[in-house]
Parts: C-alpha cells; sequence; structure tokens
C-alpha cells in the first residue's frame, strides 16, 4: 500500500512480514482472475482481480496474493525462482474447500510459536474459527469468529442466492435462475466474513504490537 507521499505504508509491510516469517514459498503457474470473495492473503485487500499462487514447501498449503504483494515479496528474496508446475486455479478451489470444511490456517501469520523483536515478544497460536452458515428467503448468511488466544472477533456477511443468467435453450437463450447461485452465495459470503473478521483481529494484532512498544519506550 502506497501512501500519497510515496511511502510504502508501514502497517502494510508489517503484515507481509508477518505473513512471510516462517515460510518457504514458491510460485505456482497460471493466476487467479475475478473470484467472488477472493481476497489477497498477504496484505487482507480485496481490491486485487488477480491473484498469483503460492505454495508453503513446508506445510504444502496454498497461498494467494496480488501483484503488488508478490512484488514486494519477491524482491526481498521471499519467494523462490523456481516454480511449481501445478495450477494455481487448482490449488484455489483445492484450498478454498479446505478452509471452508475447517482446516485451521492462519493465513496472516508463520506458523511460528512466538518470537521476540527489539524487546517485544509476540505469543503467537493458532487461530480457530467457527463457521456458521444459514440459508433461508433467497439469502445465504454466514458469521465467522476467529480466536487467537484471548482475542476473538466476530464478523458476518450476507448474499442473495436469487441471480439469474443467459441459459442457451432450444437454439436461443432464455433468463433464468442461475443453479450456480446458491454454491456461488455460500462461499462468497463466507469469504467476506472470514476477510472482515480476518481484518479485525490484524488490526489487533498492530494495535496491541504498536503499545507494548510505546510502553517499553515509555518505561525507558
Amino acid at each position: 500500500m502506497i501512501s500519497g507521499s510515496g511511502q510504502v505504508d508501514s502497517r502494510y509491510e508489517e503484515r507481509l512480514r508477518a505473513f512471510v516469517e516462517g515460510r518457504r514459498l514458491a510460485r505456482l503457474t497460471r493466476v487467479v482472475r475475478d473470484r467472488p470473495g477472493a481476497f489477497c492473503d498477504a496484505c487482507g485487500s480485496s481490491l486485487p482481480r488477480t491473484l498469483f499462487g503460492l505454495k508453503d514447501v513446508s506445510t504444502g498449503r496454498y497461498f494467494f496474493v496480488g501483484q503488488n504483494c508478490l512484488s514486494w515479496l519477491m524482491g526481498r528474496g521471499s519467494v523462490a525462482r523456481a516454480r511449481y508446475r501445478q495450477s494455481a486455479i487448482t490449488a484455489y478451489e483445492l484450498e478454498m474447500k479446505t478452509r471452508l470444511n475447517g482446516s485451521n490456517v492462519d493465513v496472516s501469520a508463520s506458523p511460528l510459536a512466538s518470537r521476540s523483536s527489539g524487546g517485544v515478544t509476540d505469543q503467537r497460536t493458532v487461530i480457530r474459527r467457527t463457521v456458521l452458515i444459514m440459508q433461508t428467503d433467497g439469502y445465504c448468511i454466514a458469521t465467522v469468529r476467529l480466536a487467537e488466544g484471548s482475542r476473538t472477533t466476530t464478523a458476518r456477511a450476507i448474499e442473495s442466492q436469487g441471480s439469474r443468467r443467459w441459459i442457451r435453450h432450444d437454439g436461443g437463450f432464455v433468463l433464468l435462475p442461475d443453479p450456480r447461485s446458491p454454491r456461488t452465495a455460500l462461499i462468497t459470503c463466507t469469504l467476506k466474513a472470514h476477510r472482515r473478521a480476518l481484518a479485525c483481529l490484524r488490526d489487533g494484532q498492530h494495535l496491541q504490537l504498536r503499545d507494548a512498544r510505546q510502553k517499553r519506550i515509555g518505561d525507558g
């Protein structure tokens, strides 16, 4: 994220450093485009319409980042030059199914239990996730609760299941309910709710670290 003065936002860099710490990343082939509810695993932004696939050599899990975050990571040697031959599109489908099925993975931080920097110790635990999905009156409602240690945050998203699309029929086209809508709405609202909850959790992490640094400076 670039500020008006052309400098990189310090919070943006903190998120990317936390994302890459303890991971051995390599790129996948191809890219993921225009997926509903998609967001960058590195910075949490929903703006990138094109996501680049990365695989963690240590855990085998997949992550997807925007162009700016990929450039930042590669510029600092955080991504290997060699690429996996696996398609990012196939990996995206597999990873989304894994996340929706409740596999605990913290995409915002490394798997390290703790780290110490400048005298401030940041105790990390695995993020626990609870997902509640309700489908009623043509809508899908997803509620995601994330817990890390004693901190918790909850977010909700709503998506309509009633979209229509033009479908080929008897040599022409007719406007019919999209049979893919319920599944698409479920995935979209779940990812949106998860992204919002994760953003709140990340902001809390940033504030805690900032307060700890300020307290340490004040004590000094």
